[in-house]
């Protein structure tokens, strides 16, 4: 039972397609853009992307270690992808500042 609150490859598989899913939707060239709609685009793809991360909080329980391991796989993860870091900072706070947030502001 202790163990399996160690487990986190179900944590990882989640981060990593949270990861995916943003490469797709708002590909690293993406950052370049300086045109209007960049921002919004930015703000939709990556507030879905935290609901999916708070529903999956929700339904796995998920403490602080892994509440932890999900921003750190998920930063690691936007890092192979090849976004710079100013970026990876940015959309990885918002996504553990997120998971902190108690269930009732949300």
């Amino acid at each position: 039972m202790i163990f399996g609150m160690f487990d986190t490859r179900k944590v990882d598989d989640f981060a990593r397609s949270l990861a995916s899913d943003l490469s797709r939707r708002f590909p690293p060239a993406s950052e370049a853009r300086t045109d209007k709609g960049v921002k919004q685009q930015l703000e939709v793809v990556t507030e879905g992307l935290y609901a999916r991360a708070v529903r999956f909080h929700q339904e796995n329980r998920l403490g602080l270690y892994k509440k932890a391991k999900l921003g750190n796989t998920f930063r690691w993860q936007l890092k192979a992808l090849g976004y710079t870091d100013p970026f990876i900072e940015t959309v990885t706070k918002g996504l553990v500042v997120r998971l902190a947030t108690p269930k009732k502001t949300q």
